[in-house]
This record gives C-alpha cells, structure tokens and sequence, in this order.
C-alpha cells in the first residue's frame, strides 16, 4: 500500500472512531426497550455459501433474521442485502461513509449479530475483525456470536503441529490464503474473545480458537425449498459403465487434488473402469447437478476435517471419502456417519475397493441421506441454536 493509502486508511478509521462516539449514547436511547429477547438478527461480512442457510434456521426461532454482504462470490448471491452494487466509488465513500451508515442503520434495528471471523462491517486489514466495531456493538448490549469457516483462523505453526497430513502439506504461497501468522492470528483471537457472546468451531478450526466450541455443527441444508437442488439419486448398484468420481476443490493445494488425481491414473492404467470429473469455479447450483452423476465423492485427503461440500454430496445420496483426523471428537453421532476416511498414501487402495463394490456404494449413498436428515437439516441446525441462544420458537 502506498503512504498516501495509508494515511487515507488511518484517517478513516480515526473519522469512525469519533462518529461512533458521538452516536453511541444516540442509538442507546433509541433502542432502549423494556421488551425483553431478541427479535432482530443480522447474519453478516463474508457472503458465505452457508449464511442464508443459518439465516433461514434463526427465522423459525421466532427471530427477523436478515443476511448482508458488500460482495458475492459466484458461488451464490442469495443475501437479503447484497451492497456490492453501492460498495464501489471514491474511497472516502467504501472505506469510511458506507460501512459506517450501514453499522450506524444495523446497531439501531439489530439486537443480535452474527459473524465469521475475518470481518464485520467495517473494513479492516486482511483477516481482520475491526476491534471499534466490536466495541461499539458491546457498548450497546448487542449479542455478538463468531463462527469459522477455515481461512479466517487458520495459522501455519499450530497446523504442523496438528502432524502429517494437514493443509500446510501442499500449501502454494504460505502467508496468501489463510491468516498463517500465528502472533498474528492469536491477537485477533484474543480481541475477537474479549467482546464475543459465543465463539464455534468446526473440526481442526478448534485448535486455532481458544475457548470456542464445535458441538453447534452450523453447517445445515435446506432439504425442503422446493427445487429439488438435494434431491437424493444413489449409485446404481447394477451399473456397467465406469465408476466417476467428482472433486469440487476451491484450492487444490489444500484439498490433496494431486495424489487424487495421480490414484486415478494408476487406477486407469491397470484397466480398472474410473473416470474423474473436477469441478472449478462453478455456481452452486449448476456443481450441484455435477454432483448428481456421481458414483463417488471425494472431499480432500489433507485437512482433516470435511467441507460443506460432504455434506451437500451426502445429502444428494452419494459416499464420500475424506481424511478425518478425529471424527470422534468433530462429528455428531460419528458413529452413524458413513464418510470413508482416507489417507494420501490410501487414495488408490480406498478408491479401488469402492469401485469394485458397487452395492456397498449405494448403501453408504443411502446411510449418508439419513445421517443428513437426522443432524444438519435446518430444522436440526434450529434445535441447536434453540439451546445456545435460548430463543423461545
């Protein structure tokens, strides 16, 4: 960044610090109530996939649940308010007036707030939860939870700790993708914890939060919107033609797409009927169809925790393999969930056995379904919420 972006930066945030002080004693007058619970809910700051999904679960609490994002990946733009189209312009205007009106607008009309941990609505640096904004929002007695989605918390040191596999195996450009500096990570941490209500977790993103939890599983599906974008279709267990399996990774240096991609091959050269299809860059609903003619699903091999990719292929009644280093301990009822652990040096031999069972292949598509419609609809998600927010509903 040069001096003059800087300093342009510094002087923004120095003009909100000084409006937010003068309008916080405002809006605390404005939105005194002797009415008690939460009846306004704002979802917002990074437009993931999931957010309307959480959103949608919060309503049948009885809650006004609303989504708001500044931009929208291809991936999806289902969000009450997409602000991608005022968030653009002079740079007064992106850095300093719109997310403060904004803020200003949702601390007098939410009670509640809802946030993954890289950002809120107010702009920071990379990975960077804005300590003013938390301030302010606790200083008005709002309800702030914190929720994970990998990159957001994840850091270089504590995941080599974690042992092999683990996402740093692959990793590109160190320092580009997740937050990776782990001082850096555990002071955003720290701040994040000081104004938090509640922080979750899931999977290994437990190790980068202290203090959070990973028992509110806040990756639901909507099993019922009505069009049909979960509708099961199980492996046939009579097919002749070749097995495909289907790979969506957003980075494949994270997921194992290399020895994925190299099993294939040895598979393919000793004859055995396998074909891969990827899937890049592809809006939700059209990979969603992608995934509907798979015979196999693979996740990743490295992270060790599933992606919300697993659980949509689960849902469309497909078995999916990935490398989990402790369902136990990551999963609801792991018991009952029938994900097909593997290894990198386990792709093949994993892969090859499916392959050659296709009746086992329709059962585990089948038990994948059910664990989906007992744990992660958005009824069970709304359960779960029920208990950690005690929102009558």
């Amino acid at each position: 960044m040069t001096a003059a972006g800087d300093r342009q930066k510094r002087l923004a945030r120095l003009a909100t610090g000084m409006a937010l002080r003068v309008a916080r004693p405002v809006i605390h007058l404005l939105t005194r109530s002797p009415r008690k619970g939460v009846r306004r809910s704002l979802w917002a700051g990074t437009p993931i996939l999931t957010m309307p999904v959480k959103a949608k679960a919060e309503r049948l609490l009885g809650v006004q649940a609303d989504t708001l994002v500044y931009q929208t990946y291809y991936i999806t733009s289902d969000f009450n308010y997409d602000l991608s189209r005022w968030n653009c312009g002079p740079a007064a205007w992106r850095a300093f007036l719109l997310p403060l009106l904004v803020l200003l607008w949702a601390a007098l009309k939410y009670q509640r707030f809802h946030f993954f941990c890289d950002r809120g609505i107010l702009p920071g640096e990379r990975f960077e939860f804005r300590e003013d904004e938390l301030a302010f929002l606790n200083s008005l007695g709002k309800e702030i939870y914190f929720y994970t989605y990998g990159a957001d918390v994840r850091t270089r040191r504590a995941t080599l700790a974690l042992g092999e596999p683990n996402c740093c195996t692959a990793c590109p450009e160190p320092g580009r993708f997740c937050v990776c500096d782990d001082e850096i990570g555990a002071k955003r941490q720290t701040v994040l914890r000081r104004y938090a209500t509640s922080v979750f977790a899931l999977g290994d993103m437990i190790h980068y939060t202290p203090g959070s939890r990973n028992d509110l599983y806040f990756w639901p599906l909507d099993l019922t919107n009505g069009d049909g974008r979960y509708e099961p279709r199980y492996p046939s267990k009579s097919g002749t033609g070749p097995i495909r399996i289907v790979h969506a990774p957003n980075h494949q240096g994270f997921k194992g797409t290399t020895f994925l991609v190299s099993a294939v091959k040895r598979l393919q050269d000793r004859g055995v009927a396998v074909e891969l299809q990827m899937v890049e860059r592809v809006p939700n609903r059209e990979a969603l169809e992608i995934y509907r003619g798979a015979d196999i699903v693979f996740d990743q091999c490295l992270i060790g925790f599933h992606g919300y990719f697993a659980l949509e292929a689960m849902a469309m009644g497909k078995p999916v393999v990935v490398f989990l280093r402790d369902p136990k301990a990551d999963l609801p009822a792991a018991d009952e969930c029938p994900l097909v652990n593997v290894r990198p040096e386990t792709v093949e031999s994993v892969l090859e056995e499916l392959i050659n069972d296709r009746a086992k292949l329709h059962e585990l598509g089948r038990q994948g379904r059910r664990y989906i419609e007992r744990y992660y609809t958005v009824e069970a998600f709304a359960k779960r919420l029920r208990r950690e927010m005690g929102q009558a509903g």
